[in-house]
């Protein structure tokens, strides 16, 4: 059953690294007729939607950054095509990664607490790469419909529940939906795995990440869940086995492995995600006994980091903005430092120099994300709710697809006072998260306050005409 299983999943959920072999030739797109990219595309929209209304997410700008960041630089060296990606981060520390046609790519946080360096995660990442540019999900619907006809929207959903940690009625609606399978569509499946694998592994070496990452998280997992009566999502749809890992280690032995220092920055965001989720293992006493026994520098910033977070959490800001003020002295150009010491400052009542700050730091680093956040951040507390919106509604207009930016955004428009700015920012936030109605709603509030503005009655009803036409369900 778990292989059955894993087959139907292999195009949406990180089924790593099957058995391979050397030379697979790429089994191509044969099916550019039955399903076009832009079809994919709209179905990924879709099918987001319906995630983020029913699933909760991380929006800690630092970690979407590294990750749309590190996605972003492996599709430069893979085969993918259409990089309109979508990312999103579950606040889930359960063990699981997916991807979904169009180019919808989700992550639980619990893949950085299992992988230990950038290289593993990378690895799945890289895997998932592989799955979208071979569209193995427009190959999946054209051999369901050789053999017996797939229930798609089942399938699609069944894949939500699966991301929203329903397991038992995800695994429910997998059997429902596939009850007319073949062995034939299974060998299919397993063949796309080896091409995956494959592929994946050429991505790593082409973008200079260490491909030893792979098999290194094969044997992390194996052993982490090797006597676990009920292990992670992933594990129950991906099986992994002690063949699996040796034949990763095989084809990476062939593969010309780069010389690469690992990413300090994945360090960083895992140790945030670890003291969120893993409080008790990852104390303040934890890491100062880190820091007085580590014996390189960058083991002490890291531990130095995290004093700082769990200092600012705790209300000791004074500690914090000393752990900060260190960092950056020894690392000025690390964001993630500068955000810490901006926000340092600001506790500490020099909430005028806090913004100061991070506006000298925008100045040298224009759109960045994460100062952006911090900055409007910054500016919402100190009561500048009219100066915020203002830089918010431009950074929207990078990240349109950013469900929280509209949420934010809504909110500070309210405090501004400009209502017509409210009504169309929650519309945004309405729809990207799955409830059409809603949305709807909110941009007839911000008509009947704009008849006498032509141009913005024009907008607004060209917007509603948008979302209103927008498709709902999971089929196409």
């Amino acid at each position: 059953m778990h292989f059955f299983i894993a087959a139907i999943l292999a195009v949406f959920s990180a089924n790593l690294f099957a058995n391979s072999e050397q030379d697979l030739p790429s089994l191509g797109d044969s099916t550019s007729g039955l399903i076009s990219m832009e079809q994919e595309y709209k179905l990924g929209r879709t099918w987001l939607r319906k995630l983020r209304q029913n699933a909760s997410s991380i929006n800690d700008p630092l970690i979407k950054e590294y990750t749309e960041n590190l996605i972003y630089r492996l599709a430069t060296h893979s085969q993918v095509s259409d990089r309109r990606f979508e990312i999103i981060i579950l606040d889930n520390e359960q063990l699981n990664a997916f991807a979904v046609p169009g180019g919808i790519i989700g992550i639980n946080a619990g893949l950085f607490l299992y992988a230990q360096t950038e290289a593993q995660f990378a690895s799945v990442v890289a895997h998932e790469l592989a799955h979208l540019s071979q569209r193995h999900f427009a190959r999946q619907v054209d051999e369901s419909r050789k053999q017996a006809p797939i229930a798609l929207a089942s399938l699609l959903g069944s894949i939500l529940l699966l991301a929203t940690n329903n397991t038992e009625a995800g695994f429910a609606g997998l059997v429902t939906s596939q009850a007319a399978a073949t062995q034939n569509s299974l060998s299919y499946s397993r063949d796309w795995e080896r091409e995956a694998d494959r592929i994946g592994l050429q991505t790593l070496v082409s973008a200079q990440i260490d491909p030893r990452g792979m098999p290194q998280m094969f044997e992390q997992m194996f052993a982490a869940h090797k006597y676990s009566q009920r292990p992670p999502e992933f594990l129950m749809t991906h099986p992994i086995t002690a063949n699996r890992i040796s034949d990763a280690a095989a084809r990476v032995d062939n593969l010309d492995v780069p010389v690469t220092a690992p990413d300090f920055e994945y360090s960083l965001r895992r140790t945030a995600l670890l003291i969120r989720y893993r409080p008790e293992s990852h104390s303040r006493e934890y890491f100062e006994k880190v820091l007085k026994t580590s014996k390189t520098q960058s083991a002490q910033q890291r531990a130095r980091y995290a004093l700082a977070l769990i200092d600012l959490q705790k209300d000791q800001y004074a500690s914090a903005h000393e752990f900060a003020i260190n960092l950056v002295e020894q690392d000025p150009h690390r964001i993630s430092y500068q955000v810490l010491k901006a926000k340092t400052l600001f506790k500490l009542g020099q909430q005028d120099e806090a913004i100061n700050y991070t506006e000298e730091l925008l100045e040298l680093n224009p759109d960045n994300h994460p100062l952006t956040m911090t900055y409007v951040e910054l500016l919402s507390d100190k009561g500048e709710h009219h100066k915020a919106a203002i830089q918010l509604r431009s950074h929207s207009i990078q990240r349109n697809y950013d469900a929280y930016i509209w949420q934010k955004l809504g909110e500070l428009e309210a405090k501004a006072g400009n209502e017509v700015a409210t009504f169309q920012a929650r519309a945004e936030y309405f729809f990207l998260t799955g409830r059409k109605k809603q949305a709807l709603s909110q941009l007839k509030q911000a008509l009947d306050l704009s008849q006498d503005k032509y141009m913005l009655t024009a907008k607004i009803q060209q917007r509603a005409r948008e979302i209103a036409g927008s498709a709902d369900n999971l089929q196409f």
